[in-house]
């Protein structure tokens, strides 16, 4: 990857707003703004009752059963989406060089993890009367020392997290016992719907669970961003610790790095913040290796001194993503951006 690219201006008609796109392998950009949100969908309605139909489950069934009642369901054909599994399957049999059956089982584990995922939501749901209440992961913590080091230079750090499926809620858990204060920032579609109503009520499902795990939640407004990443720099200031995404789901901008062979946009607000504060960047990856929800820091990114902006961000995403790899090949069945992972042309 070319990281000293140089950026022309494009204007994209739909928005009437300049687009920066390099010369070179490496696409930097601005997402489109989305706006003229419907109010609710039908889509909402099958959320609702998904999430009513799954409450007993996740609050009397131990977590052991979760993963394989769900791999039971895919492979039944039992009310879950396969369309899903065969997307996430092409990509990563293209991109792993692997079988179809391989890649289709990975694909099984991948929704399965999904809908682990919303079984965790609702059991931090659970009242405390009833087995204790809340969701109480087995976490690990790895490479504390990474963010102790970090810390200590006095810029604050920014936890770049990889888009694994068990990161949402884990990595808020863990640091929070650890006792760090920690302002994450967030989308405002962050959970299960982008309608209005999915915003206002049901992603609260996810949200406010969370939230009972970290300092803030920054919530970043697309017609706005300077807002929120005053926010994020004040806590730097003060020695805190930030939390970014590096997802196409969680940003406004956007770079399209290279990862096995192929392309995938990454969120880049992350180095654009470090830029702007000179606090490292560690990259961050939370997984469930067996019965244990790991969270590894790992060192900061070395992010160049001299260049712009443009040029920085290129050179974290691809180091970024070099880091990433090993991740995904072992736990492939994790990584949510398969579905926007590309092959080569």
């Amino acid at each position: 990857m070319q990281r000293g690219a140089i950026l022309s201006q494009q204007k994209d008609a739909t928005d009437n707003s300049t687009v920066p796109t390099p010369q070179g392998d490496a696409i930097v950009h601005k997402a489109r703004k989305y706006g003229g949100q419907k109010a609710w969908s039908l889509g909402d309605v099958g959320t609702i009752l998904g999430l009513i139909a799954q409450l007993p489950f996740a609050w009397l069934l131990p977590e052991s059963w979760w993963g394989p009642l769900w791999r039971a369901r895919l492979r039944l054909r039992l009310l879950t989406n396969r369309r899903a599994v065969r997307y996430a399957a092409k990509h990563m049999q293209a991109a792993l060089k692997i079988s179809k059956r391989e890649a289709l089982r990975h694909g099984e584990d991948l929704r399965a993890a999904v809908h682990e995922m919303q079984m965790q939501d609702l059991r931090g749901w659970r009242p405390g009367g009833l087995w204790s209440g809340g969701w109480h992961p087995n976490t690990r913590l790895e490479g504390e020392e990474h963010l102790r080091a970090a810390l200590a230079e006095g810029k604050g750090a920014i936890l770049w997290l990889a888009p694994f499926v068990f990161n949402s809620a884990t990595t808020k858990i863990v640091l929070h016992e650890k006792g760090y204060r920690v302002s994450h920032l967030s989308s405002p579609k962050h959970g299960y719907s982008e309608t209005r109503f999915g915003v206002r009520y049901l992603n609260k499902v996810r949200c406010i669970p969370e939230d009972r795990c970290i300092a803030q939640r920054v919530v970043f407004d697309r017609y706005a961003p300077a807002t929120a990443m005053r926010r994020l720099m004040r806590a730097l200031k003060a020695g805190e610790v930030v939390s970014i995404v590096a997802a196409s789901t969680e940003g406004s901008d956007m770079i399209k790095g290279a990862i096995f062979g192929g392309t995938l946009p990454v969120a880049v607000g992350a180095p654009r913040l470090a830029g702007l504060t000179g606090a490292p960047v560690l990259p961050t990856f939370t997984i469930r290796d067996g019965k244990v929800f790991r969270t590894v820091i790992e060192t900061p990114l070395d992010l160049p001194r001299t260049g712009g902006n443009d040029e920085r961000c290129v050179a974290a995403a691809a180091e970024f993503l070099s880091r990433s790899e090993p991740w995904v090949r072992e736990f492939p069945g994790q990584w949510r951006a398969w579905s926007k992972w590309r092959a080569p042309q």
